[in-house]
């Protein structure tokens, strides 16, 4: 796993360093951009991210988990096909998407949004499909470099580059160098960048070829590959509304409409942080249990699960008490308006740890002959969402999207994890997850008896402080992860963190 936990480490540094430009990205676009044009741009990505997985039609995951079927020069020209299929797939789906959107624009505008929000809408309907282009093509040359072992490279873009320009624009529009609308359009395009840099990293690997020779794979493989990015394009879809679903809703459903966005946006994000080593993690050890379980080794796929279960529990827990401890700090230096960001980031995060505490069950269903039922688990879910989302939000506002959010993506990932136990004797929990927890509650416990600083910004370096060597001196201790433990061991010894 020495490759893979490498590269999960620099993704996950790179992706930390994407949390901080992001943590200073919300500050300042909270302190310089009214509620409702700040609301505006983030309920733009929240909508964007949810069509562009309608519109990739699951293309990303047959991409990720098919490309290893086509290893090797003899498989060249079928492979170039595999990839036309899965580039071309989408681009069609967002033509045909289009023709509607425009057509029925004003309706969708007059239907789902608040009277005080549709002007807004109306002047950027434009936005809409450029981000949606830009977007999709940027998950799937993702996808792609993710069949390299290149995730750091695009972890780089996204997290780092792509954010570090937002926040630019931001700067420039606090300080009243551009007008909102250049802002926009601004900000739509920097995703043009992101695709531009993305594709040119692909063409540097001798896989990313196209070929129109239609013939080369048969109807069976045509007919496999659909299927499988069919259901899996619903299953990306409904799984993409656990995220989004939320603050969509908020803005059609809530009584602030696009003004309630930007407080819960904060928590989603400040919650988000937790999951940054699952993501980071996930995806570079997905890549090599997907090629494991392609070339038969299955007991390679059984140590990889586990062994990534327990380095995800424990980069999460470690973030779970960074966050949970300095929470009052974050709220402290956000403007007035913004002190329900507190408990919604809280009930949030419960959510969070049992997602990524539960390990890799997303992918040990997808590369399975089980994959549909995760897909029938998630449609499941999202119709449970709506139910009391429907319910909740125009009762609670906020704190209503917050807890339905929570208690569905604890519910989906107890009965995932379940079954992959049950049916396929993958389980993410080993004897060092108990010492993680302990090493987690000792952390949180300790950093709790510190005193208050009135400073916030001290009060986060102090407190972040004792919580790294508290954390970090527990785990050298009772070693609940060889692989994290041997990592820390090196770094002392070379001082070199890769």
């Amino acid at each position: 796993m020495g490759v893979v936990f490498r590269q999960s480490i620099k993704t996950t540094a790179i992706t930390l360093v994407g949390a901080v430009l992001g943590a200073v990205l919300l500050l300042v676009a909270s302190q310089v951009m009214p509620k409702q044009e700040l609301g505006f741009s983030r309920n733009l990505t929240n909508q964007t991210v949810v069509a562009s997985f309608f519109m990739l039609v699951g293309m990303a995951n047959t991409l990720f988990l098919y490309f290893h079927r086509y290893d090797g020069d003899a498989q060249k020209d079928r492979r170039a096909v595999f990839m036309s299929v899965c580039f071309g797939t989408p681009l069609l789906v967002f033509v045909l998407a289009m023709i509607p959107y425009f057509l029925f624009q004003d309706y969708f505008i007059q239907r789902f949004f608040q009277v005080q929000d549709r002007a807004f809408m109306r002047q950027y309907a434009l936005c809409f499909p450029l981000y949606t282009l830009f977007y999709l093509y940027t998950s799937l040359l993702e996808h792609y470099l993710l069949t390299q072992i290149k995730s750091a490279a695009a972890s780089f873009v996204r997290e780092v580059l792509i954010k570090a320009l937002n926040l630019s624009l931001v700067l420039l529009f606090g300080f009243n160098v551009i007008s909102y609308s250049i802002f926009i359009y601004a900000f739509v395009f920097t995703n043009l960048v992101a695709v531009l840099i993305l594709l040119l990293l692909a063409r540097k690997n001798d896989t990313f070829q196209f070929s129109t020779q239609w013939h080369l794979l048969s109807r069976a493989e045509y007919k496999e590959l659909f299927t499988f990015s069919g259901y899996h394009a619903l299953m990306s879809v409904s799984f993409t509304l656990f995220g989004f679903l939320d603050a969509i809703l908020l803005a059609s459903l809530g009584h602030d409409g696009l003004h309630a966005v930007p407080v819960y946006t904060n928590a989603v994000f400040i919650s988000g942080v937790m999951s940054i080593p699952y993501r980071a993690m996930s995806g570079i050890a997905s890549a090599d249990i997907s090629k494991a379980y392609a070339l038969g080794q299955h007991a390679q796929v059984r140590d990889t699960y586990t062994r990534a279960g327990t380095n995800i529990l424990v980069a999460t827990l470690f973030m779970a008490v960074l966050i949970a401890s300095n929470l009052h700090n974050a709220v402290a230096i956000m403007p007035p308006g913004y002190e329900a960001v507190f408990a919604i980031t809280l009930i949030m995060m419960i959510g969070k740890f049992v997602d990524s505490g539960t390990g890799l069950n997303d992918v040990a269903l997808n590369m399975s002959p089980y994959y549909r039922l995760n897909f029938y688990f998630s449609i499941a879910l999202v119709a449970f969402m709506l139910i009391m989302f429907r319910l909740l939000i125009p009762a609670y506002g906020i704190y209503g999207a917050a807890w339905v959010f929570t208690a569905a993506l604890v519910i989906y990932n107890l009965l995932k994890t379940y079954f992959v136990w049950r049916r396929m004797r993958l389980q993410p929990f080993s004897a060092g997850s108990l010492r993680t927890l302990f090493i987690g509650a000792a952390t949180a416990a300790l950093v709790w008896l510190v005193p208050t600083l009135s400073n916030p910004y001290w009060d986060t370096l102090l407190r972040s402080s004792l919580i790294f060597i508290i954390f970090a001196g527990l785990v050298l201790w009772l070693r609940p992860s060889a692989d994290i433990s041997h990592y820390i061991n090196n770094t002392l010894k070379k001082k070199k963190l890769f």
